[in-house]
């Protein structure tokens, strides 16, 4: 389960991410503090050699909610590129942090709006490509 094993991160992302938690309010930090700790222990490999099926920043998910097999879609993208619409949730939302770093088929366990709950990662593709 995640927060056991370390996300993977590419330099980039590992980059933008440590500078907009340099930047935080306090009330902002405390909303991100699951990604502070995940960054803290993250293993930073070059972006080349990152996974293709490794959620980044960018990246378009659909994940498997447990038990009830809910589903849900969506990308993951700086704060200002957000938009619930469009489905785009910023990096620095719970359910941005809950799954970054993380890979296809990954099972993770997170407390998101005060309700622990479990997914899978059922698949991942590049911001605004198909997903199957």
């Amino acid at each position: 389960m995640h927060g056991k094993t370390p996300i993977i991160l590419g330099k980039s992302d590992f980059r933008i991410l440590k500078h907009y938690m340099a930047h935080l309010s306090e009330n902002e930090s405390f909303r991100s503090l699951l990604l502070l700790c995940e960054l803290r222990s993250a293993i930073v490999v070059d972006d080349e050699i990152l996974p293709k099926n490794c959620v980044r920043l960018n990246s378009t998910i659909k994940v498997k909610e447990w038990p009830s097999n809910r589903v849900r879609e969506f990308s993951i993208v700086h704060p200002e590129s957000a938009d619930l619409e469009k489905k785009r949730i910023s990096f620095l939302d719970p359910w941005g942090a809950a799954f970054i770093g993380l890979s296809k088929t990954e099972k993770v366990e997170r407390e998101i709006n005060g309700n622990s709950k479990c997914f899978e990662i059922v698949d991942v593709r590049p911001l605004n490509s198909q997903l199957n």
